[in-house]
């Protein structure tokens, strides 16, 4: 379903060009699970990016990004965002700041379905509702108007992760969920991941730098090092 195969990342830097990753290749099929595991700055999320085609403008992308057969390496923005939220989904590494400040989460969750489903407002409102009671927020259908600075971090993070599941994506990118959850919100938001993996046989890669983490919840993993794959 995803396949990536020699993929290079080049930036351009104040001291001239610099790879960020370098002939990274993975295949991922519906019901995998790869974790991406290694020091901050080793490549990670760029690679997250690159399949998301989120990468900054200077990057200079080379190799091969297939999803479903689709050649997604040079295409156009327009593809790309048909693809992104609807059947490739992301969960971001800060809640805070993947979250709009003056939007209303349920406005949040319910635009992947308006913009990718056509839906009416009042059915996304329905499905929201129940996305966000399926990842565990208390009394959902009150607190749908709310903002995000009224949630606490362990509730932004399930907020992000029912906006990235709400198309019901082929493949899910976890890019450090828990980074900024104590240990036992970590371990709930884990849970949710893997049953909703499970429930919805989706692809998942998750992308973290605890190997614990990793151990536990990938079948297959990459470790990476200077932008390199060392160890598979």
């Amino acid at each position: 379903m995803l396949e990536v195969s020699d993929l290079s990342v080049r930036l351009q830097t104040q001291r001239g060009p610099a790879y960020a990753i370098r002939n990274v290749s993975f295949a991922l099929q519906r019901g995998d699970t790869l974790g991406l595991v290694g020091e901050s700055g080793c490549g990670k999320s760029i690679t997250a990016m690159a399949v998301m085609g989120l990468l900054p403008e200077n990057a200079e992308v080379t190799g091969s990004i297939r999803f479903d057969g689709q050649e997604l390496v040079g295409q156009s923005d327009a593809v790309l965002r048909h693809l992104r939220g609807n059947r490739i989904g992301m969960i971001f590494q800060e809640p805070m700041t993947a979250l709009n400040p003056v939007h209303t989460i349920g406005d949040q969750v319910a635009e992947p379905m308006r913009l990718h489903r056509g839906i009416t407002r009042d059915a996304a409102r329905k499905q929201t509702i129940a996305l966000l009671e399926r990842v565990g927020i208390p009394n959902a259908a009150g607190r749908v108007e709310a903002y995000p600075h009224q949630f606490s971090g362990g509730q932004r993070q399930r907020i992000t992760i029912a906006m990235a599941l709400a198309c019901e994506p082929d493949v899910l990118i976890a890019d450090e969920p828990t980074t900024a959850l104590d240990v036992t919100i970590q371990g709930q938001i884990l849970d949710l991941i893997h049953d909703l993996v499970l429930e919805r046989s989706m692809a998942l890669m998750l992308i973290s730098h605890d190997l614990g983490v990793i151990a536990q919840n990938v079948e297959r993993m990459m470790v990476m090092y200077g932008g390199c794959v060392i160890e598979s």
